[in-house]
């Protein structure tokens, strides 16, 4: 059981490089429905689907890859007792310059490295909170849901997360090619999925919005024929969270998904995880099957 205590309110963002911006943000826009929420002093943009600053960044790079993930705890007291935690656990954790902050619509942050992957996470209480309505109605978005990585080593991570950074495994897969994981004591079914890498490399899997309705996803599924983009994997039912998902590439190969309809869990009297079949026939409720390019052609997570 985890050691940590704070408590996370939910998962905020991901930051992530791209190599054309300008296409990414038409993808981000027309096809994917969020609101162009502004541009940064280095070029980045950001976009948002909820009141908050922002739900995604995009920056401009020379390589498309991913470069953090962005979570929000309940109070600056938990921001001030996660960083004393992860000091204590040698992870060093570095307070974000107060201009890059104010940048990201931050009161103050702090990131460190997950030193299992080197992947870096940024830590915050409070994001700015915009009155101003969203523009963009082709999508009734729910708010921000969770992201995936592909690892080295899924029962590794999801052991070490659980034991140091304050997240509750919800499934796994028997074997553990994939585990769900939720910042505790957020209620949604996962917030964080790591995935086993067939490379052995750590590899950005997805990241993902949560939607309304089944309207969302059918107008999401039309939508993308117009833009000639491609189904990872989708329309589908998954088994674990019970929610209903469609994934589908942007012009970087970056998987972006639409979900519905997660699994809630309480604060107190949780049920265990379970031990998910891994067959191919127990893999998703409708019968959906994963792009099988997927995992060769997805950019590497930045570690530098």
């Amino acid at each position: 059981m985890s050691k940590v205590d704070f408590r996370y309110r939910r998962f905020g963002y991901v930051a992530l490089n791209v190599s054309d911006i300008g296409r990414s943000t038409a993808f981000a826009t027309e096809v994917f429905g969020l609101d162009d929420a502004g541009t940064g002093p280095g070029g980045e943009k950001f976009f948002r689907c909820t009141p908050h600053h922002h739900d995604i960044v995009l920056c401009p790079s020379d390589r498309a890859a991913f470069v953090r993930s962005g979570w929000e705890l309940e109070t600056e007291e938990d921001v001030d007792k996660a960083h004393l935690h992860f000091e204590r656990i040698g992870l060093a954790p570095k307070w974000v310059a107060s201009e890059e902050a104010g940048t990201l619509g931050l009161e103050r942050a702090f990131r460190i490295r997950e030193p299992l992957t080197g992947t870096c996470y940024e830590y915050f209480a409070r994001m700015s909170y915009l009155s101003v309505p969203l523009t963009r109605n082709v999508t009734s978005f729910y708010g921000q849901g969770h992201f995936g990585l592909m690892v080295p080593n899924t029962r590794e991570l999801a052991d070490y997360m659980v034991k140091n950074m304050g997240f509750r495994v919800s499934d796994y897969l028997e074997g553990w090619p994939v585990a769900l994981l939720r910042a505790f004591p957020n209620p949604n079914h996962h917030s964080f999925a790591p995935l086993q890498s067939p490379s052995g490399k750590v590899l950005f899997h997805h990241v993902a919005f949560m939607v309304n309705t089944i309207d969302d996803i059918g107008k999401l599924f039309n939508r993308i024929k117009k833009h000639d983009v491609k189904i990872q994997f989708g329309i589908g039912r998954h088994p674990t969270s019970g929610s209903i998902h469609l994934y589908v590439y942007d012009p970087d190969y970056f998987v972006w998904e639409y979900t519905l309809g997660m699994e809630q869990f309480p604060e107190i009297g949780s049920r265990e995880p379970r031990r998910m079949s891994a067959a191919p026939e127990n893999f998703d409720l409708w019968g959906a099957v994963p792009d099988r390019e997927f995992a060769g052609r997805n950019p590497p997570a930045l570690l530098a």
